[in-house]
Order: structure tokens, then C-alpha cells, then sequence
């Protein structure tokens, strides 16, 4: 059997250089296969509740606390319609990276009903997945807008090159309740080790930090996200290249700002009230021990973690 397997990418894998933030893609070309998935609609119903997940959540950037309702893109089974999308092809070695990626969604075996666009071809002996919310969620959440479109652009950007895309995809599309513009989305890469701020619009990256300890049990030691570019405007909030802070960008406080510059240079700021900064401090080699039993018991899950990693390790 081939080594290689498809996925199905309806929304956000649509966006360019999405899925090459999780992988690696197989192949030299790396081009994908824009194909149709018989007895489906996309629907945002996939619901998830950011408080307490391990490795992602969404913020409001007005204050940057931790969105909790928040709806993503999902398949619905609907006899009489059909939904596009594209095929990727990828190896399947990076199932467990990308199955990390969809968390909360159950990965499918969709081959018997895919079919390329005319003029484009599927390998027949490869297997095509598609990730799909198990418990679609009925009850009115909201979607970033960011993310919203982050389908409808790549959709259009298809379409370039194969008519007839983007009109495929809004009639396949139902509409999602609420959109939402104050919502960024921050998550920790497969190796544990760093975390990420994501630009949806483009799929480019800020690293936020590095951890000295990993957060989370790695999947792997080299994740693919560290070779994404920048996201532009946020350049000196980079750890990959720390500009000179001087930040214009509405998706970040003021306060915020000024509170991590104090963390690094060593101030205490484990009373702050963005969990940014007190999370980044469990990790900052100044934090006294004082500070680290304070963190350890903090009220942020994400910080209770990193503390109690750096006290388990000294």
C-alpha cells in the first residue's frame, strides 16, 4: 500500500501555506488537487471551549482573556449537495502531527466519495481523509472572521486557476450565526516547546516563546511552524528576531506591551492580569522562587503548568 495519504481540506487548509504550518508536505511539486465530496455541506458547527485545552485557545485582543464558545468549519452530511475542497497529498508519518492540529475532530476515510475537477487527477491507491466534528454542536457560537476567511480567500485565490471554485465553494457553505473580529488564535506547536501566534488571513506565525521544558508530551522534535514567516506588524514581538518594542498593533494591549518588556527584564509580574505575561514569567530564568510557588498555583491552567514543570526540574 502507498505510504502516502490525502487529506481533504475545506476551510482553513484552503489558505495558503496552512497545512505547511503542521507539515512537511510528500511529493517535489506539492501541488494539490482541487476536488468535490458527494453528500456533504460545510457548517460551523464544531464547537470548542478554550479554558481549559492543552494546547490552543483564542483570545480577545482587546484585553486578550480566553474566548470560550467558539465555532470552527465542520462537515454535515446532506444527501443532495456536494462540497469542494483540495487534496493534499502528504506522507503518512505526519497523521499523528496532523491529527494534533484537528484535535477534537475525528479523521474519516472519505475515498469512495471524492472526485478531482475535471482535468486534475486522485491516485486511486491512496486513501483520502477528511476531518470531521463527531458531535457537530447546533446551540449559536461565534467564528472569528479571521478565520472565516481564511476559506473564502483561499477559495478565491483557487478559483484563480480553476474556474468556478470560489461559486462552488458559497454554495456548499451555510452561513455561520455570529462573526467575530476581536478573536486571535494562540497554540502551542506538536514538539511542545513553543508558542505561537497565528495571522489566519495569511497562515503566518509570531513565535511568542520557547520554553526551556516542553509543555506538552512531544510528537515531534522539528515542527514545521519555525520555517513560517512573520507576521507583519508584530515583527518586534518575535522571539525568532525581537524588534525594539514599539507596537501600533490592535491585537495587542498597551498593557500588555509594557508588562512583558518589565518581565523581561526581570520584573514580577505574576499578579499581572494577562496570562501572557505570567506564563512567560514561569519559564523567565529571573522569576524568584517566591514567584514560581505563586505561579504554580495560579489561575490560569496553562500557567500552573509551566511553573510546576520548572519546579519539577530544579
Amino acid at each position: 500500500m502507498n505510504s502516502d495519504v490525502y487529506i481533504f481540506g475545506y476551510q482553513s487548509i484552503l489558505a495558503a501555506g496552512s497545512l505547511a504550518t503542521s507539515i512537511r508536505l510528500a511529493g517535489s511539486d506539492q501541488q494539490f488537487v482541487p476536488a468535490r465530496l458527494r453528500g456533504y455541506v460545510r457548517t460551523w458547527r464544531a464547537v470548542r471551549n478554550f479554558v481549559t485545552n492543552d494546547s490552543k485557545r483564542y483570545v480577545h485582543t482587546g484585553d486578550w482573556r480566553i474566548a470560550e464558545r467558539v465555532a470552527f468549519a465542520t462537515l454535515q452530511r446532506c444527501s443532495s449537495r456536494t462540497v469542494n475542497g483540495v487534496c493534499w497529498r502528504v506522507a503518512s508519518s505526519h497523521l499523528s502531527d496532523l491529527d494534533f492540529r484537528e484535535q477534537g475532530y475525528k479523521r474519516i476515510d472519505i475515498g469512495e466519495a471524492i472526485s478531482p475537477y475535471s482535468g486534475y487527477e486522485l491516485d486511486p491507491s491512496i486513501r483520502c481523509y477528511a476531518y470531521v466534528d463527531p458531535i457537530p454542536d447546533t446551540t449559536s457560537a461565534v467564528v472569528s472572521r479571521a478565520y472565516y476567511n481564511m476559506g473564502r480567500n483561499g477559495a478565491a485565490s483557487i478559483a484563480e486557476i480553476v474556474p468556478g471554485f470560489l461559486d462552488d465553494y458559497l454554495s456548499s457553505t451555510l452561513e455561520p450565526d455570529v462573526l467575530a473580529d476581536d478573536l486571535a488564535f494562540v497554540f502551542f506547536s506538536s514538539e511542545g516547546h513553543r508558542l505561537w501566534l497565528l495571522e489566519e488571513s495569511d497562515s503566518s506565525l509570531v513565535l511568542l516563546h520557547r520554553f526551556a521544558f516542553p509543555q506538552l508530551a512531544p510528537l515531534t522534535l522539528e515542527p514545521a511552524e519555525q520555517l513560517r514567516r512573520v507576521t507583519a506588524g508584530l515583527e518586534w514581538l518575535d522571539a525568532r528576531h525581537r524588534a525594539p518594542a514599539s507596537n501600533e498593533d490592535k491585537r495587542i494591549p498597551s498593557g500588555l506591551v509594557k508588562e512583558l518588556i518589565l518581565g523581561a527584564e526581570g520584573a514580577d509580574v505574576s499578579d499581572s492580569s494577562y496570562w501572557l505575561c505570567r506564563l512567560l514569567a514561569a519559564d523567565a530564568p529571573l522569576t524568584s522562587e517566591s514567584q514560581l510557588d505563586k505561579l504554580s498555583r495560579d489561575a490560569d491552567f496553562w500557567v500552573r503548568r509551566a511553573a510546576r514543570a520548572r519546579n519539577l526540574r530544579q
